[in-house]
């Protein structure tokens, strides 16, 4: 450890020479995280691959049969359930054993460490995840690839981070580099790998964490083409607007899609919330997944569409090949059969299910408007394609992430009009029906509550407006003349001015911008000495009381889009301003402290 920080500081005092500063850095460990979770990646993917070939395949796989998924009689019926079984015990007690975090969703965990931990992972859950997720989903579990790799990637970016004693908001960066390149690589989507990240794991787009996490998602990417090739995810039929009119049929799906996405996420925790009740009657945490496993493996029998390890279902909705009542079964039955995989304590991920979930959505959508609208609607695929966007960004509720991962993982954009519109459809439902992403949910439910920006709500709300405000400060009334004004500006130690009445009572705000373009206008100019700063007031209802808590001052800002708004006690008299900054600060010191004290 003290040979890597010795290093990163001869790195820092060689780039100094040319008056750089820590950016070149913490650029080159994004590349190396990237590069890393490239690896990471495509190690897990091949895993699965080696875990499916023994379980199903292999002509000396583990009951020594030939291609299992084919068989025909009674070895079908009691041999196919008993894989996931037999792979659920094994992650059920390699979980209980070595490692608790292994289990589940990977994403909230990440989610949580990069808010209350400034991103510092343990390196062996990039271990753990990798095997117990592989054999999960290898040995049929319906689980998805992208939560393991997110997790996985990001343990190998906070690894790095921590192996050369970055700062904490670099940490939290290289934990989004390698959540971005992990899921790139196993996508093929290095845009929406990124936004993912930004989106999702980091719960920001700003530019801090942009170049880096781009650079990471762009090399994970190149290290997955170099080794697997450059080909999409989905290779499908290229679809197209047939009509103007058939955009109204791509809204009804987003509303659709965005009703299924919610009932998904209510099924997924119901589930689980069922498998930890005393209800269910088996207690022992090892047997909970083999049993898990043992439903699911019941539902491949006849429909091994839902097993983890397979993208069969998917294209054969994008080519419009499955029935109606094919779709509708497995838009049903994947739900159920990813719930039970994860709810009973099994490893995978939410987000290819989601995508599967939306192509039996948008394809069985799709065969009721061809037989409504032969004559204008497109094939069922083109709904089906839509449908993914939809659901997903219903699921996760990122909708910018949801659009740019379908279309990097089919390399169709000529959908994008109503894929959009389906995604903004679908996203709006979501947000009206559920309380936060089936990420956050799951903090939620542990008492982690934090807001769109990954701060925590509790803590948050623990934090009272005047002891974060600013109580002196200069204030103008609404008599004084702009000259006046603008003499007052150096004594001010704010960017913007509170104007009060004449009884003390807020009246409004003025900032420098205001006064700047007044003085731009060369008419108003010459009348300084006359208008007074009730003429130009920006007259405003936005303040917060001064035992508000930061939580609801901080959405108030964030809302209206202001970086700072006044604060008034009862009758409206004003007694400071919070300014966002200062906010932030009160926060991270109060996050700080509490983190010592446990």
């Amino acid at each position: 450890m003290d040979y890597f920080y010795r290093l990163k500081e001869k790195l820092l005092k060689y780039f100094s020479k040319f008056e750089f500063s820590q950016e070149p850095i913490h650029l080159l460990l994004a590349i190396v995280t990237g590069i890393l979770a490239g690896f990471g990646g495509i190690l897990f993917y091949k895993m699965i691959q080696l875990v499916e070939h023994l379980m199903f395949y292999s002509p000396a796989g583990f009951f020594g049969l030939s291609n299992l998924i084919n068989l025909r009689g009674w070895e079908r019926f009691v041999i196919i359930p008993i894989i996931p079984a037999i792979g659920g015990l094994v992650v059920g007690w390699i979980t209980i054993k070595l490692a608790p975090d292994a289990s589940g969703e990977g994403v909230p965990m990440v989610i949580e460490n990069v808010a209350k931990k400034g991103g510092i992972l343990n390196p062996f859950l990039a271990v753990t995840k990798l095997v117990t997720s592989a054999i999960s989903i290898g040995s049929g579990g319906a689980g998805g690839r992208e939560g393991p790799v997110i997790a996985i990637g990001g343990a190998i970016g906070s690894t790095v981070g921590q192996v050369f004693r970055l700062n904490e908001e670099q940490m939290k960066s290289l934990v989004g580099c390698g959540a971005a390149a992990g899921l790139a690589a196993v996508f093929n989507a290095p845009i929406g790998g990124a936004l993912f990240a930004m989106e999702v794991v980091i719960g920001s787009l700003n530019m801090q964490t942009f170049s880096p996490i781009i650079i990471s998602s762009v090399f994970g990417t190149f290290v997955s083409r170099s080794i697997l090739g450059n080909k999409p995810v989905f290779v499908i039929p290229t679809f197209s607007l047939r009509s103007g009119y058939e955009l109204i049929f791509y809204v009804i799906l987003g509303l659709f899609a965005g009703f299924v996405g919610v009932l998904f996420v209510k099924l997924f925790y119901a589930t689980e919330e069922f498998f930890e009740s005393k209800k269910f009657p088996v207690k022992s945490k090892i047997l909970k997944p083999a049993i898990g496993g043992l439903i699911v493996g019941i539902i491949g029998i006849y429909f091994p569409e839902v097993f983890g390890y397979t993208y069969q279902g998917v294209n054969a909705s994008l080519y419009s090949r499955d029935s109606f009542l094919i779709l509708a079964a497995l838009l049903l039955l994947k739900p159920i059969a990813t719930s039970v995989t994860l709810g009973s304590g099994g490893s995978g991920g939410t987000l290819a299910p989601s995508l599967f979930i939306g192509a039996m959505a948008g394809g069985a959508f799709g065969n009721i408007v061809n037989v409504i609208a032969p004559s204008i609607a497109a094939p069922p695929g083109a709904y089906a394609l839509v449908g993914m966007a939809a659901v997903t960004s219903a699921t996760v509720q990122a909708p910018l992430a949801a659009s740019i991962l379908v279309f990097e993982m089919t390399d169709k954009y000529e959908t994008i009009l109503p894929l959009l519109i389906a995604v903004v459809a679908a996203t709006y439902i979501s947000k009206k029906y559920l309380k936060g992403s089936i990420y956050t949910i799951s903090l939620k439910l542990k008492g982690q509550f934090l807001d769109v920006y990954g701060r925590d709500v509790n803590i948050l709300r623990s934090i009272k407006v005047k002891d974060a405000m600013k109580p002196q400060l200069v204030a103008a009334s609404e008599s004084t003349r702009l000259s006046d004004l603008i003499e007052m500006i150096p004594e001010s130690n704010t960017s913007v001015f509170p104007v009060i009445k004449h009884d003390g009572t807020l009246s409004g705000t003025i900032s420098y911008g205001e006064i700047r373009q007044v003085m731009m206008d060369d008419t108003v100019k010459e009348l300084l000495n006359v208008l007074v700063v009730k003429d130009i007031l920006n007259p405003t209802n936005l303040s917060v009381l001064e035992d508000d808590d930061l939580s609801s001052a901080m959405k108030l800002m964030l809302d209206a889009g202001v970086p700072s708004v006044p604060v008034v006690r009862e009758g409206n008299q004003l007694v400071g301003m919070l300014f966002l900054n200062d906010a932030t600060q009160a926060y991270e010191k109060k996050l700080l402290l509490s983190e010592v004290a446990s």
